[in-house]
């Protein structure tokens, strides 16, 4: 199963706790299920919460590889750091 949101963010939260910027973490549109296939897997995109289980009894059916695909939303990892931001990531 993979997480998509077009880059790297808990990486980029780390490193704007920590040097105020980042860098390198934006991957932009990477069609992971078109990629998983060209490697002969099975590629599955989630689009719902409710897919999730099916989908995942599904995948354990498939004789072989399969790639699960779920976009995810990571505008609030930032408050996972907060309470100890100042510990974790001394300037």
């Amino acid at each position: 199963m993979v997480w998509i949101d077009g880059k790297c963010d808990m990486v980029a939260v780390q490193e704007e706790a920590k040097y105020d910027r980042k860098s390198g973490v934006d991957f932009g549109p990477v069609d992971v299920i078109r990629y998983a296939e060209a490697f002969g897997a099975v590629g599955i995109m989630i689009h719902t919460p409710e897919q999730i289980l099916p989908t995942l009894e599904d995948a354990f059916a498939i004789a072989g590889l399969v790639l699960i695909g779920v976009r995810v939303d990571y505008r609030d990892n930032h408050l996972l750091f907060e309470p100890t931001k100042e510990h974790l990531f001394m300037k």
